[in-house]
């Protein structure tokens, strides 16, 4: 299954906040590598957030969040997707050399 967590981040960042977003990247890399995250996307004002989660379950995408170094920091909403469609699902384009 599919799901869209929309995070909301707090408006003001504190120290603490800032030395948790080299786990937190790692984490969510290692969920890409996973294919536990299709796609993972910070608006420009660094105050809202998206992730694509591809788990069995919306517990199981709800304890994945659980374990995000930043957590503490995010409010969260999931959302069940019944189509999610992008370009890096398509073959490949052909290239004429």
């Amino acid at each position: 299954m599919v799901f869209m967590v929309e995070i909301k981040l707090p408006y003001e960042i504190d120290n603490n906040f800032m030395r948790k977003i080299p786990s937190h990247r790692a984490f969510i890399s290692v969920l890409i590598n996973q294919g536990k995250i299709q796609s993972y996307t910070i608006n420009e004002e660094r105050t809202k957030g998206w992730i694509i989660f591809n788990t069995e379950t919306e517990a199981e995408a709800e304890t994945l969040i659980q374990q995000l170094p930043l957590y503490e920091f995010i409010t969260y909403k999931i959302h069940s997707i019944l189509v999610h469609d992008s370009e890096i699902f398509r073959f490949p384009k052909m290239h004429m050399n």
